[in-house]
């Protein structure tokens, strides 16, 4: 059941910390930051440009002397999970040429009133061995790591890299066992407004935050992957991250860069996972399709694949194991945005029956830059039993217009934003604040709730009605028509788009 408020104060469960929150009625101030146990910068190296941390620049007795072999340095740090989010984090990085300088992650709990000095320079109680390989068009490599068994009740501290050339120590959360909040938004980039939302998020510090697609908008251009994930090292590596493939991470030969870059649970590009009591499935949306054989037949294996796993989640929710099933990808199913309403024909054709028959919940999306939520539809008409899409994209890159409104329409808005996920039980809280003022100049650090929605989970008949069987593959003629009507659509937008 959907109920719709108006934008008011933001509703925090008493089950969360609220030390992590920094909330106020209507607006959360970004110099409340200082507030934050930022660790001094002991004991570690550091080359993003862009960490606002402070701290003094001495050493205190113990820590570890700068490295002298700047290239060993890891840069691009950011943290994600790929196993179990509760008891584990991978960490992913980088480091300059091709001989790897060593590939470790140190890790141990902050213990309840450890100072900042004690978690960036005491001896870290576990040490973890990751891979490496070469990142996808550039001499450089690509390292990961995954910290286990974790106190899921105790944040963690942790560096990553080699003896005589170890970052500095972060700190990332503990993974709450009850409620628990994430942060979505999509199309991101490397401008003004791609900071202010990034900055935004982590005024609010979710459990973690997700992009739906069209990261750096490098485009084959790997230098500016580098400056992105170099832009993205102060908040990643202390807030995990998960995002979907979008059309823009197909111009690095189908998804390379995007995959060797990021570390994801699966196969990394398609893949669900458990947080809580919240079944997430991530898609392509056949984001990836433009030509290479084998990456456009794995379209119709993961039709199939999401077709099985959605009928699993459907099951378990009618079990009462879950309470939410969330899709996550980039393209919008239907969408009121300027040159490209009324929806992605494609999906609603391949896709939007699958969120229909297995009553998905969410489908949190990006692509179109604009903001946009639906009331729970179905094939392009208010639904009461159907999915709601939130539009993401207005993530930084870049704000579009408006074609006339649709029926189906609950909320939409030219203002550059995210949306803040609170999942208490059964009741899903969604806010999504503005980082800029209503002539989207930026508003230097406030943010501004410009709109507000919640859900309860769906009754125990409802859960039943939807927990069915998977349909059967396509196959044949019907994939052949599948890839090519895929490869038409993605061209399209390949050619149509300076985005």
């Amino acid at each position: 059941m959907l109920i719709h408020r108006k934008p008011s104060s933001l509703i925090v469960p008493p089950s969360v910390d609220l030390r992590r929150r920094l909330l106020l009625r209507g607006g959360a101030s970004l110099a409340s930051l200082a507030s934050l146990p930022w660790l001094p910068g002991c004991g570690g190296n550091s080359s993003a440009d862009f960490d606002p941390a402070p701290g003094p620049n001495n050493l205190p007795q113990g820590c570890v002397p700068p490295a002298t072999d700047t290239a060993a340095v890891p840069r691009g740090l950011h943290a994600s999970f790929t196993g179990d989010p509760v008891s584990t984090r991978t960490l992913t990085w980088f480091t300059d040429g091709l001989e790897d300088p060593g590939t470790f992650v140190e890790y141990g709990p902050v213990w309840p009133g450890m100072s900042g000095e004690q978690m960036a320079c005491e001896p870290f109680p576990a040490r973890a061995a990751g891979q490496v390989q070469q990142t996808h068009g550039v001499q450089a490599l690509t390292h990961a790591a995954t910290m286990v068994a974790l106190q899921p009740d105790l944040p963690v501290r942790y560096r990553v890299g080699a003896p005589g050339a170890w970052s500095d120590v972060r700190v990332l959360p503990a993974a709450p066992q009850g409620a628990f909040r994430f942060c979505h938004f999509g199309d991101h980039g490397r401008n003004d407004a791609s900071l202010a939302v990034l900055d935004g998020v982590r005024a609010l510090q979710p459990d973690f935050f997700i992009i739906a697609g069209d990261l750096s908008y490098a485009n084959g251009d790997h230098p500016t992957w580098d400056d992105w994930f170099n832009r993205l090292d102060p908040y990643a590596s202390r807030i995990p991250m998960l995002t979907a493939p979008g059309n823009h991470e197909a111009e690095d030969n189908g998804g390379g860069a995007y995959k060797n870059r990021i570390s994801q649970p699966g196969l990394g590009y398609r893949y669900t996972f458990d947080y809580g009591r919240v079944c997430f499935l991530f898609s392509t949306g056949g984001s990836l399709v433009g030509g290479n054989l084998a990456q456009d037949a794995d379209l119709v294996a993961e039709l199939a694949w999401a077709e099985v796993e959605l009928s699993r989640a459907a099951a378990r929710r009618a079990r009462g194991e879950i309470d939410f099933i969330v899709l996550v990808q980039h393209f919008t199913i239907w969408t009121d945005q300027s040159g490209r309403e009324p929806a992605n024909l494609s999906l609603v054709l391949l896709e939007e029956g699958k969120l229909l028959r297995y009553g998905v919940d969410l489908a949190v999306v990006g692509h179109d830059h604009i903001y946009q939520r639906s009331v729970p539809m179905g094939r392009g008409r208010p639904r009461e039993d159907g999915y709601i899409q939130i539009t993401g994209g207005a993530g930084g890159q870049s704000l579009r217009g408006f074609a006339p409104i649709s029926h189906w329409s609950a909320t939409d808005a030219i203002r550059y934003c995210f949306t803040e996920y609170i999942v208490d039980g059964p009741k899903l809280t969604a806010i999504t604040w503005a980082v800029d003022r209503a002539d989207n100049s930026l508003a230097g650090g406030e943010l501004t709730e410009i709109d507000r929605f919640e859900i309860q989970a769906r009754d125990s008949a409802a859960r039943r009605l939807f927990a069915q069987s998977p349909e059967p593959a396509i196959g044949g003629e019907d994939a052949e028509k599948l890839l090519a009507n895929t490869r038409r659509r993605n061209a399209l937008h390949h050619r149509s788009e300076p985005l």
